[in-house]
């Protein structure tokens, strides 16, 4: 499905145009035991163009008492998932919610915009990757800063710690009109040496346009 640029959105936002609008789907919340399969999330998502160039995010994600789909939608299903013994009783639970403002930031240096500007549209090499930050807020007032970048239908962030190590990531992508979005966290490695962590799979998302 091609992506449709608004005219009527803030230059700054061209890159994220594909991202603006609302999305809701459902995913797989990998379990910190790894010998338990993955649970089932839904997740509601609205992506709002403010008048400043920001973007608004505001994000619910709903734990659910039912097995987790299958993969594709499950990115990191482990085979222990695929044949679920019981089908849930379906209860939701609050598992996630935040608010946020995303800023698109300069181009990353290094672009050569001449060449991006004679390239096709829609090409790869019309695709120029952009800064970006999002300011992200939870009930509770706590606040995280993630940083990365845009590159046409594609988003990378990551969450830095205190000492520089990175803590999370999140990869967005908008692959044949649906929204695809992986989030790993950082968790000490089982069996591993003394404070010896590593980025782990947490959720992964399909979403559709709402």
């Amino acid at each position: 499905m091609p992506i449709t640029l608004d005219t009527s959105l803030p230059p700054s936002l061209y890159p994220l145009a594909w991202l603006i609008g609302s999305w809701e789907g459902n995913g797989a919340l990998s379990t910190a035991d790894a010998d338990a399969p993955d649970v089932r999330i839904e997740q509601q998502l609205v992506c709002t163009a403010r008048e400043d160039g920001a973007m608004e995010w505001r994000s619910t994600i709903h734990r659910i008492d039912a097995p987790a789909p299958l993969p594709p939608t499950s990115a990191f299903a482990r085979e222990a998932a695929e044949t679920p013994t019981a089908a849930g009783t379906g209860e939701r639970t609050l598992l996630h919610r935040e608010d946020g403002i995303w800023t698109v930031g300069d181009l990353l240096p290094g672009q050569d915009r001449e060449a991006a500007a004679a390239a096709g549209p829609g090409t790869p090499g019309s695709f120029l990757p952009h800064h970006l930050e999002a300011h992200l807020t939870r009930p509770g007032g706590s606040a995280e800063e993630w940083a990365g970048e845009v590159r046409g239908p594609r988003v990378q962030l990551a969450l830095a710690s205190p000492d520089g190590e990175i803590a999370a990531t999140r990869m967005f992508g908008y692959v044949s009109g649906r929204l695809m979005w992986l989030w790993e966290h950082r968790l000490p490695v089982p069996d591993g040496a003394p404070d010896e962590t590593a980025l782990t799979p947490y959720l992964s998302l399909e979403m559709h346009r709402v």
